[in-house]
């Protein structure tokens, strides 16, 4: 997820399109650049200005002294890294061997390596890491054959695969900026005599409240006095205009009133965004990321060790379950802090993977230098390109959750556990470990969950109803078994994060041992049971709850009725594969935890005493 702005008009360009991007910065970024196509002169056309740099956009503010007044059509961005390190020449724009176009570019671009590879042997040139260069050659190629730059960036755009929102400039037709969308969030922005281009609505605030929200499949041709939508084909669109009535803290969120809430209903794209490239036309896994570890390699590996904190180890619980059944060999979940002063028994024969949302996570960092030390291959999960974790892992799968700014995690958690469920298969295809029937049909099951996840928030009124509720209630207990405890003790930990209250999630089968004698009336008992093999045992925990006056909430598959009598309060959710259910099961949990926080007045985005990113043991 990048920031993109864009203006053409007679204000001096980049100080607008800067001013615009500052407005982005809590979206998260680690380079910065911009460009400007100028006006023609009587000396002919130049060719595109590109400044840039990486680190925060402070550091590319301290370059462009002399270019505050520039006139022209301008482009600046913001890089969320996804392909190649947070570098300079990683940032964008992306600019065309001659110099004459400039490109940035938000998404992902799932062909690129072929397209890199058909480009190299045409004679282009490439000075980057990554996958958006590609897009600018292609329209410098297009635009060699048809001697006009519309035609090139459609011509373009149709030999792409994958996720894109766009925007080019051009000393070819330097008054004209031309931009389209896939996937990606781009809007125009509308004035008078000027027109204006963000990937978000606060960029736009102090300049137009009149906004043009493009879907996916848009071509924008954006001048000072017009703009043309159509579709990459060229058939014509009417887009209705919006009027943005909030204030500018409001726009951030989306309209949201919460990062929380919006970063909850952002994880369908993001789910997609970790599957897309990574998941073949014929059901199969292929993690580029992993080509350098052979067959003969992955088969030394007799243990696999995972490590990590908080949200991410109950992502690594989830997988040791799914790991151990695919790959069929002994698979450890550690809490990092506990991990490192263990005397953990990993070394050569270990496969250590660490899970980080920041890739920054002191304790996380100092358990992958002990397994290293010990000689295991470390191979990370992380949502932070270029991060201390990934410098220091032999090989990196990134997860595609984008900046998440609340504190307690949601789509960074989804994207873990997504990101290891496509790790097990990939291992368990690469080993011959399943019948290739049997595999192909948990691929197709996983591309199936970015839908079921917009069903459960589809359903968010029910868990509004619930909430009301149990606002007023103090102890709450989660149960589960099997993946569903992995999924009790995350969703107990969103509840303890951002309302305060105390909750605590067990085994099913413990309650007995113990913490029974703490269920009374007005305890909340939240009971999962999305695992068939396991329901009739979990049924009896609910029974034995309700026999002492629990409140039960079930929460169970839409095909499940057993439960029905057991349990005061049902929430259904999508039937899928079981070992995919901690994926759909934890997303009305996350829904639960915001509304009973919100109810009793929390600061839900910044909780007291915690920090997004855990930089001290």
């Amino acid at each position: 997820m990048c920031g993109i702005t864009g203006y053409v008009g007679p204000r001096p360009c980049v100080r607008t399109v800067i001013d615009m991007l500052r407005r982005l910065e809590y979206r998260g970024y680690d380079s910065a650049g911009v460009a400007v196509a100028g006006r023609p002169t009587a000396a002919g056309d130049t060719d595109v200005e590109v400044v840039k740099a990486a680190g925060k956009l402070a550091v590319l503010e301290s370059q462009l002294h002399d270019h505050w007044e520039k006139q022209g059509t301008a482009i600046a961005h913001t890089r969320w890294a996804t392909h190649g390190g947070p570098t300079t020449p990683n940032a964008h724009p992306h600019f065309s061997n001659d110099g004459r176009i400039a490109l940035i570019h938000n998404g992902i671009i799932e062909n690129y390596q072929e397209l890199k590879e058909d480009l190299i042997r045409k004679g282009f040139h490439f000075t980057s890491d990554t996958d958006t260069e590609v897009l600018v050659h292609l329209v410098d190629h297009a635009f060699r054959a048809a001697g006009d730059m519309e035609t090139a960036v459609r011509a373009a755009l149709r030999r792409v695969t994958g996720a894109y929102s766009i925007a080019v400039v051009s000393t070819h037709d330097s008054e004209t900026l031309y931009a389209a969308k896939t996937a990606s969030p781009l809007i125009l922005g509308l004035g008078v005599g000027e027109n204006f281009l963000a990937s978000d609505i606060p960029a736009l605030m102090r300049y137009t409240k009149r906004v043009l929200v493009l879907e996916d499949g848009d071509f924008a041709v954006v001048t000072r006095d017009a703009v043309s939508l159509t579709t990459l084909e060229g058939k014509p669109l009417v887009r209705e205009e919006f009027l943005v009535t909030w204030d500018e803290q409001t726009a951030e969120k989306g309209g949201y009133p919460h990062f929380m809430l919006k970063e909850i209903y952002e994880q369908p794209r993001a789910l997609a965004d970790t599957f897309r490239g990574r998941i073949t036309d014929s059901e199969s896994v292929r993690l580029t990321e992993l080509e350098g570890f052979t067959k003969d390699q992955l088969a030394t590996f007799t243990r696999i060790q995972i490590v990590a904190c908080g949200t991410a180890y109950h992502a690594g619980m989830v997988a040791k379950l799914f790991f151990e059944k695919l790959l069929r060999r002994p698979v450890s979940v550690d809490v990092a802090s506990e991990f490192r002063y263990s005397d953990p028994l990993v070394g050569p024969d270990t496969l250590c993977i660490v899970v980080s949302q920041s890739g920054e996570t002191a304790d996380t960092l100092a358990a992958l230098r002990e397994a290293r030390r010990l000689g295991a291959t470390i191979l990370s999960i992380v949502n932070v390109v270029g991060s201390s974790i990934t410098r220091e892992s032999h090989a990196t799968l990134y997860t595609q959750a984008g900046p998440e700014i609340c504190v307690a995690s949601t789509k960074a958690y989804l994207t873990q556990v997504a990101a290891l469920y496509l790790l097990g298969l990939h291992l368990a295809g690469v080993e011959a470990r399943l019948d290739s029937g049997l595999l192909r049909s948990y691929v197709r099951d996983l591309t199936m969950l970015p839908d079921a996840v917009e069903e459960v928030l589809g359903r968010a009124l029910l868990v509004e109803e619930l909430a009301a509720r149990l606002a007023e209630r103090k102890t709450f207990f989660y149960l589960g078994r099997g993946y569903d405890y992995a999924v009790a003790l995350e969703a107990a930990l969103k509840l303890k994060e951002i309302s305060y209250l105390h909750a605590e999630a067990y085994p099913a089968g413990e309650m007995k041992h113990g913490p029974l004698a703490l269920v009374e009336a007005g305890v909340v008992v939240v009971c999962f049971g999305t695992q068939p093999h396991l329901f009739e045992k979990m049924l009896s925990n609910l029974k034995e709850v309700s026999a002492r006056d629990g409140l039960v909430v079930a929460v169970v598959p839409e095909n499940e009725h057993r439960a029905d009598s057991a349990a005061e309060y049902v929430l259904r959710i999508p039937a899928v594969r079981p070992e995919y259910a901690p994926i759909v099961a934890i997303v009305p949990m996350q829904l639960l935890a915001y509304l009973v926080a919100k109810a009793r007045g929390r600061e839900i985005d910044q909780p007291r005493n915690l920090a997004k990113s855990v930089t001290v043991e």
